[in-house]
């Protein structure tokens, strides 16, 4: 009794750790343009209105729009990241969960630590997306796919099964990439639960609730949402070492302890299976060697790899306890391992908190120099960001792209004479329209007011805000 009570102490101090740890620096970024447009499309399919641009910024998905505007009604930009804090720690709770069922509640609990410890769980919990929200759909849907084979009865077996089906249907329409792991699934049902089962509980759900939702949505996938996919895989088509290099050195250390999870004696098997199912993901990357939000997509395979880890430590701490029958001795090289995994996730953390833009700067600017009113140019898509920061001050305040203010040919180009600002960050937002581009404008009708730095993990950038002459 006394050592569950150990375990379930630890279990909420891990939940705790990933609470206090997200919530103290919840303001570690300013708005990424990504949330902005969850947010605003959320509040226009709240208010049944159509919201210009969303479907295209945020793939059409509609599930954590309405969550993110849910958080925002409350809290603003950090209401809509609490949100996502909750499904991290529910998301947690369900690793956990599916582990221990699997392999025990010890290997359970390290499972737990693994995921929660990861620098890319703890980013996506702070970061207003749509990524946290699809992994914990997903994450539900392989907690109900072990409930379904560890089910007593027919019953629970088919309830399980449907609700694994649901919980996946709801993650790939929440992120396009994770119909990967359909299929899958699909062998897995037909292979553990045969074939009418699988007919009846699986590919009959997923087949209705697809095409409920492909009938009623208001924003279903378009090609312009699938060119936006291709186009990324044309622009960042790394060489086959490099797309290597960028997708494991997020999974290097949970790879290598789950790698040793092979070795187990006891749950080598199971390991090797949790490998299998954490690599569709990875091989969407691989194979078509894009690199664009590979830093987050990883987090869907951390899912498995996580149990795999778990048995990985267990099966460490087995081998340099040298086989000690003294408890102590195993619970000092495990908590020595698991020590190593929370160094490495706060490494990690600390890049990507720093990979996009803090324009703070630039939105403070704005803020006590602008006017409501106020016609701002943008060299990128990030004009969402600022209407969206500022839209208390300056709900009158319209920030669209440059190329819309732009009078007269090539030979002879004058800026609209209604823009009172244009913001240029060439190295990141506005990497395909730079200043240059709009050099002849920018010399004859414009002046630098502000050239400020910013500092990222990878290194700087710089953001200017120009005013009329």
């Amino acid at each position: 009794m006394r050592s569950q009570r150990i375990h379930y102490i630890l279990l909420g101090g891990i939940l705790a750790y990933g609470l206090v740890i997200s919530l103290v620096k919840l303001d570690y970024n300013s708005v990424f343009v990504d949330e902005a447009y969850h947010i605003v499309m959320g509040r226009q399919l709240v208010a049944g209105e159509y919201c210009p641009g969303c479907p295209a910024h945020t793939g059409s998905v509609m599930t954590w729009p309405l969550f993110a505007s849910f958080g925002d009604s409350f809290g603003g930009l950090y209401g809509a990241r609490i949100m996502n804090i909750i499904l991290g720690l529910m998301l947690t709770a369900c690793i956990y969960l599916a582990t221990r069922m699997l392999a025990g509640r010890d290997i359970g609990l390290l499972a737990a630590a693994i995921f929660m410890f990861s620098g890319q769980a703890l980013y996506l919990m702070k970061l207003a997306t749509y990524d946290m929200t699809a992994a914990f759909f997903l994450g539900g849907a392989f907690l109900m796919t072990v409930a379904a084979h560890k089910a007593g009865s027919t019953g629970y077996e088919a309830a399980a099964l449907t609700t694994a089906t649901i919980l996946l249907s709801l993650a790939a329409i929440t992120k396009y990439l994770l119909p990967v792991f359909i299929p899958a699934f699909l062998i897995y049902v037909i292979l553990r639960h045969g074939v009418m089962k699988s007919l009846l509980f699986a590919l009959a759900p997923l087949t209705v609730f697809m095409t409920l939702f492909f009938w009623f949505t208001p924003y279903p996938p378009n090609p312009q949402v699938l060119y936006q996919i291709e186009n990324a895989r044309e622009v960042s088509n790394l060489p086959l070492a490099t797309i290597f290099d960028w997708t494991f050195r997020w999974l290097s250390l949970a790879c290598l302890l789950a790698a040793f999870g092979l070795f187990h004696e006891k749950y080598r098997r199971l390991a090797g299976l949790l490998i299998l199912a954490s690599m569709p993901i990875l091989l969407i990357h691989i194979i078509t060697r894009a690199e664009a939000s590979v830093n987050k997509n990883v987090v869907f395979a951390l899912l498995f790899l996580a149990p795999a880890g778990a048995m990985g430590i267990d099966h460490i701490a087995h081998l340099f306890s040298m086989r000690e029958t003294s408890r102590a001795v195993k619970v000092f090289f495990t908590i020595s391992v698991v020590t190593i995994v929370w160094v490495y996730g706060i490494n990690n953390l600390r890049w990507l908190e720093k990979q996009h833009p803090d324009v703070s700067p630039v939105i403070e600017y704005l803020r006590y120099n602008g006017f409501d009113g106020m016609t701002v140019a943008t060299n990128g898509w990030d004009g969402v960001m600022y209407e969206y920061a500022l839209e208390s001050e300056y709900p009158g305040a319209r920030f669209d792209h440059i190329t819309w203010f732009i009078r007269g040919d090539e030979n002879a180009r004058t800026l609209d004479k209604r823009v009172d600002f244009i913001i240029c960050e060439d190295d990141y937002y506005g990497k395909h329209y730079p200043s240059e581009r709009f050099r002849d404008i920018l010399d004859s009708d414009c002046k630098l007011l502000e050239d400020f730095t910013i500092t990222h993990s990878w290194g700087e950038t710089h953001a200017l805000v120009f005013g009329r002459r």
